[in-house]
This record gives structure tokens, C-alpha cells and sequence, in this order.
């Protein structure tokens, strides 16, 4: 049973201020907010689309198929052949049944079990990715949706020094070149505002390629908490131990087994029980002939290849353990360098919401100071920059913050049970 599975709770002190902010963004930007799809529900419905998700399933049920097909190796063979011989018809029907093989038909059932193993896990590595790929897209919109609201309120506050500045240009209390920082100031805003919306229509065409539909609105959850519970000592290397990139290296690893077991089996006769029933031309005459009989047989022997295969497969075998030891390793570095990430994230958005907040201060501070002649317009307009500076990276950060939990939960195999449940096809073990 995995056990590094994120719960959705919401997160304290200035991490839960910025979300607060961040959602408060999303409400003023997302038209029809109320029948917007939430981030379950959206990575639900791509996922019972994707088409590299819709292969999988299908590989799943070819291998559980094939070994079907494998265990068919233990039933008896029935053999038959007819024709025409001398003044009638000749046949001759033989039915076998291994009795001992060394292991060869449970070498190769164990090969196509193994095989179907990796397609369950690599299943589950599909649907990981095809639910990040939805959760990214999703971020993308909440986060540009929120820069854009940051910007919106920014220029308003810029609007407003206009009116002031264009109300003290024609009372002579300034000079044209007070309106011009201003309108520097908005241009930029303006451009920045063109920027974000372009990145805004790439994101949303992204989501209606997953979707086939627009995105009316986004309803983030509290922040999930994959990385917590793998702080714990062992929790890290059992969580990559159940995690499907390493269960799929694992099966490449059980199927590389099986074909040693096979070919070393393969090098002998096996001892099987036969029955037949003849009818053949012997001296012109038609004679039928039954018998049953233990056999020795020995499957088709080319040089000394018999021996040789053992010695491939061991080196498969080798290669894959080695694959397997790299995945567990690229996992362990990968999900340590997140968490790393995660805390340092913490730290700064801590640090950009108090940086926020005293900024905010300052700014009432300078607009009472600029009401009384002790500050220029520009002083305004740079603590105008420096809080909307401020509060981006707080709502960038944050959403990163996001970005980070469910990038780990995906490396671990979590991502797409959380948000969407188990696949249907993973309901049933491979036998």
C-alpha cells in the first residue's frame, strides 16, 4: 500500500496569507467562477481522454492476454493430419502432454507475468505524467490569471497618481515631466499586461487541446503535502521502492530472470506423454496403428546456440538490475532536490510577504509625504513597482510551491490516484 499520498490541507502564516491572496486574484479574474472545473475534476476528464493513457490500457490487456496464452504451455497438444493414401484416406492424430520440461513452460508463463507487469506500471507511469501534464496547464492559467489581477489593480493605483499628477500639472504645482513618469510607468505595465496575456491564450489553448473546452475558472485546493511525510527516515526509500518507475524497472528485471530460467531449461529434453491413432499405407494396404508412449523430445538444437542463450540472458538480466539501481537512484536525487527546493521556497515567501506588507506601508507613507511636497511622483511610482514586484513573486512563488508537491507526487506514482483515483485497469492483479 503507498503511503506518501498528499492530503489537501490548507497551509498556516504567511504561506496562507499568499494563498489567500493568490485566490482572491483567481475570484476577480475567472469569469464564471462558480462553474469552473476544479483541479480533480479537470485532471478526471483528461485523463479519461488522453490518448497515450487509452494505449496504455489497451498494452495492458494485450499482455494480460498474452499470458493467457503462456499458461496454455501446461495443457496437452493435439496434433492432426489427413490426406489421401493409396485407395483411401490416411491420418494420423497425436495428442502429447508434457510431464516434466525442466521448467521451460514456467519460465516462460513467469517471462509474460513479468512483461505484464511492467505494462500495469508503466500504465501507472502514463497516467502520472498525462495528470501532471493537466495540473501544470492548470497552474499556468491560475497563475497568469492572478498576475494579470496583480497587474489590473497596479495600473489602477498608476491611474490614479495620473489624475493627481495631471491635477497638479495644470494647477502649476509640477511640470510635464511628472505626467511622463507616470505614463512610463503605465506603458510598461501595459506591455507586461500584453506578455501575460498571450501567455494566458497559450495555456488556455493547451487546456482545450487536454479538454476540449475553455477554461471558465480554476478552484485551487489547499496546498497538498506529498513531501512532508517522505521527510521520515525510511520513508523516502519506501515510497521510490512502490513508486511504478522503479516496479516497471523491477519487471523488466523479473522478465530477464525468467528468460534465464528458460533458456537453461530449453538445453534439455523434455518428457512427455503421448498418445496417437495412424491410419498409413504400409506394402499397398491401408493399416491403422495406436499407441500411447513416454517420450523424450528435444526442441531444434542450431550449433551451440542452446548453450549460448543461457549466457545472453544472464547479461540481459545484469543490464536490467543496473537499470533498475539507476532509476532508484535518478528518483531519490530528483525527489531529495524537490524537497530541498520546497523548504527554500517556504523561506521566501515568507520573506516577499513581510517585504509585501512593509511596502505596503511605505507607500502610505510616501503618499502622505507627497500631499505635503516632500515626495516627487517618481518616489510613488518606485514604491508602486516595488510593491506589485513583491506581491508577484509571492504569488509566483506560491503557485511553484504547488508546482513542486505535485511534480514529486507524479516521480512517486501518487499524482493521478490522488486527484482521480485508481485506473480500472489496475483493479485486477496479473495472475
Amino acid at each position: 500500500m503507498r503511503k506518501a499520498r498528499g492530503d489537501h490541507r490548507p497551509a498556516d502564516g504567511a504561506l496562507r496569507r499568499s494563498i489567500g491572496v493568490a485566490l482572491c486574484g483567481l475570484l476577480l479574474m475567472a469569469p464564471g467562477f462558480c462553474g469552473a472545473a476544479s483541479l480533480e475534476e479537470a485532471v478526471q476528464r483528461a485523463l479519461a481522454r488522453h490518448p497515450e493513457v487509452l494505449a496504455a490500457q489497451a498494452e495492458v490487456a494485450q499482455a494480460r492476454t498474452e499470458v493467457a496464452i503462456a499458461r496454455n504451455a501446461y495443457l496437452p497438444s493435439l496434433s492432426a493430419s489427413a490426406g489421401p493414401a493409396g485407395d483411401g484416406v490416411g491420418y494420423d492424430v497425436t495428442l502429447s502432454q508434457t510431464v516434466y520440461d525442466f521448467g521451460q513452460a514456467k519460465g516462460q508463463v513467469d517471462q509474460k507475468r513479468a512483461l505484464a507487469a511492467q505494462k500495469e506500471a508503466h500504465l501507472e507511469v502514463v497516467r502520472d505524467d498525462a495528470a501532471l501534464e493537466m495540473v501544470e496547464v492548470y497552474l499556468d492559467i491560475a497563475s497568469k490569471r492572478l498576475q494579470l489581477a496583480l497587474l489590473e489593480k497596479h495600473l489602477e493605483r498608476l491611474a490614479v497618481l495620473s489624475d493627481t499628477s495631471r491635477a497638479r500639472v495644470e494647477g502649476r504645482y509640477a511640470d510635464q515631466a511628472e505626467i511622463a513618469r507616470v505614463r512610463l510607468a503605465i506603458a510598461g505595465a501595459d506591455a507586461n499586461r500584453a506578455r501575460l496575456q498571450g501567455e494566458l491564450a497559450e495555456a488556455t489553448d493547451h487546456y482545450r487541446v487536454l479538454l476540449d473546452e475553455a477554461p471558465n475558472g480554476v478552484q485551487l485546493p489547499g496546498l497538498p503535502h506529498f513531501l512532508e511525510p517522505l521527510r521520515a527516515d525510511g520513508a523516502l526509500s519506501t515510497a521510490i521502492s512502490e513508486a511504478p518507475l522503479y516496479r516497471r524497472a523491477e519487471a523488466v528485471v523479473r522478465a530477464a530472470d525468467a528468460g534465464v530460467r528458460e533458456a537453461e531449461a530449453a538445453r534439455w529434453p523434455r518428457l512427455a506423454l503421448e498418445g496417437s491413432v495412424q491410419r498409413r499405407e504400409i506394402g499397398g494396404q491401408l493399416v491403422e496403428d495406436s499407441i500411447i508412449a513416454l517420450r523424450f523430445r528435444l526442441g531444434a538444437q542450431q550449433g551451440f546456440a542452446s548453450f549460448q542463450r543461457p549466457r545472453l540472458e544472464a547479461q540481459r538480466r545484469q543490464a536490467a538490475a543496473l537499470g533498475a539501481d539507476a532509476v532508484a537512484r535518478d528518483l531519490k536525487r530528483l525527489v531529495g532536490s524537490l524537497q530541498s527546493l520546497d523548504l527554500a521556497l517556504a523561506g521566501r515567501i515568507d520573506a516577499f510577504a513581510d517585504q509585501s506588507e512593509q511596502s505596503d506601508a511605505v507607500r502610505g507613507l510616501y503618499r502622505e509625504q507627497f500631499l505635503v511636497g516632500r515626495r516627487e511622483v517618481q518616489d510613488l511610482v518606485v514604491m508602486e513597482s516595488e510593491h506589485l514586484v513583491a506581491e508577484q513573486q509571492v504569488a509566483d512563488l506560491t503557485i511553484e510551491r504547488f508546482r513542486l508537491q505535485y511534480r514529486a507526487a507524479a516521480q512517486l506514482g501518487l499524482l493521478a490516484d490522488a486527484l482521480a483515483g485508481p485506473a480500472p485497469e489496475s483493479a485486477g492483479a496479473t495472475r
